[in-house]
This record gives C-alpha cells, structure tokens and sequence, in this order.
C-alpha cells in the first residue's frame, strides 16, 4: 500500500505532470484516441524526457497510466476514456489548478478541488463526500493527505503501482510540436 515515503518517492518522479490519470481498463490505442491522435504520431519515450512530450502513456497492468505534462484534459477527453472502464484523474502540479475527477460506467462520479471540496463539486458535495469515504483511502486520509489518498485510491483502482521498473521503461509519448 503507498505510504508517506512512497508517496516521496513518486512526487519526485511525476514533479514536471501537470496531470496523471489511471485508467485500468483502457489500451495506450483507446488513450490516444481519446485525445484526438493517431497512432502514428506516438513514438518511444522515456519518462526522463517528459518535457519534450504533450502526453506519455504507458502500460499498467492491462490498463494505462497517463501522464500529460502540460495542462489538462477536458472532460470529453475524461468521458472518452471512461467509455473503457473507470479512470481516475488529478491535476497534480504547481502549474494547474487543483482537481481530482473520477469517473466510472461512462459519467462523471465525482469531481472536485482536493484543498476545499466544498468548493465547486460536481455533481454535487454529496456525491463527492460519498465517493471519498468509499474509496480505499477513507476520508480521514483524504483530509490528511489528499496526494497519498490519491495514490492508494488510484493503486486499488489498478492493481498496479507505479514503480522504478516503470518508471525506467519505454512508453508511448506524443511529442509537444504534435
């Protein structure tokens, strides 16, 4: 299960994401096709060379874990991919605004601001309460420590986690200029 030093750990990795998704029931093909692209525009990537790509997708399990350094998706591309199954979605960085978006059997179950969820929830604080206590992390660890709650939430969703193997492992990445 992740913990605070894993949860180091992975913020030293993963410190360049604007955004890192789960989605363990998508192909890297059924990702890309979710944000528009083609096939032919992904080559090899490493995640040493993170800031050179707008989008890295790796393998993760049978599912992917996505990675896009710069910006967010929108939620067409959230719902695109949740046609495959759940994903769980969180704007990680210094760079974007805070959120965490779940979603699962094609909608969005919850999303919200992880520092104040009463803030502009969607659909609404219930859902979102509701989904936070169900999740494997439980609600005190989301009060505590969202960024590790996510961590565990998105290692149960899985059944994978990300780790040095992973993490030194080619993926697929579509370039900036793309």
């Amino acid at each position: 299960m992740a913990d605070a030093e894993y949860l180091a750990w992975f913020n030293e990795k993963f410190d360049y994401a604007d955004t890192l998704i789960w989605c363990p029931a998508a192909s890297p093909d059924d990702v890309l096709a979710a944000y528009e692209l083609e096939a032919n525009q992904a080559q090899l990537a490493t995640i040493d060379e993170l800031v050179d790509f707008r989008l890295v997708v790796g393998r993760l399990g049978s599912g992917s874990f996505v990675i896009q350094p710069n910006g967010c998706p929108g939620d067409s591309t959230l719902l695109a991919l949740a046609q495959h199954g759940p994903c769980l979605s969180v704007q990680w960085s210094d760079t974007a605004p805070p959120g965490i978006a779940y979603l699962s059997d094609r909608r969005l179950v919850a999303s919200f601001d992880p520092f104040e969820p009463e803030l502009d929830p969607k659909p609404d604080i219930d859902h979102v309460e509701s989904w936070i206590s169900a999740t494997p992390a439980g609600s005190k660890i989301w009060e505590e420590d969202w960024a590790l709650a996510v961590l565990i939430t998105a290692e149960a969703l899985s059944s994978e986690v990300i780790d040095e193997e992973w993490v030194h492992a080619s993926h697929f990445g579509v370039l900036a200029s793309s």
